[in-house]
């Protein structure tokens, strides 16, 4: 019986915060580079004092091209979205024409690992 080696890895969330309290003045839009994705499942978790509109942009041949889009109202939302590619950005963009917005933004990238590379809580 044959077993493919990424069968005995485990899924682990890795979360990197993207963005901490970034003040956006209105019409602003904000690009953030993000980690290189290995698993193409991610989640975005948003925290807004206002409304934000968010795009993902993944990098093909020719450039980077936006596939999703979501408008975030004031509050926290998670946001699940499977990445057609690896490699990709967010861009931001504050649509009032007068309210400042902050936003606070962390990436669930989850990957791969070894039973024994996992961290185990100490007893």
């Amino acid at each position: 019986m044959f077993f493919s080696h990424d069968a005995r890895k485990i899924v682990v969330p890795n979360i990197v915060h993207l963005a901490r309290n970034l003040k956006l003045v209105p019409g602003q839009v904000v690009e953030l580079d993000c980690p290189r994705a290995t698993l193409m499942n991610i989640a975005f978790r948003i925290r807004t004092t206002g409304t934000v509109d968010l795009f993902v942009e993944e990098e093909n041949d020719r450039g980077w091209e936006t596939t999703g889009r979501q408008e975030v109202e004031e509050g926290e939302m998670v946001w699940h979205y499977i990445l057609k590619r690896p490699c990709f950005r967010l861009r931001l963009a504050n649509p009032s024409p007068a309210v400042d917005v902050e936003v606070s933004i962390d990436v669930n990238l989850p990957c791969l690992k070894e039973p024994g590379e996992i961290n185990r809580p100490v007893l």
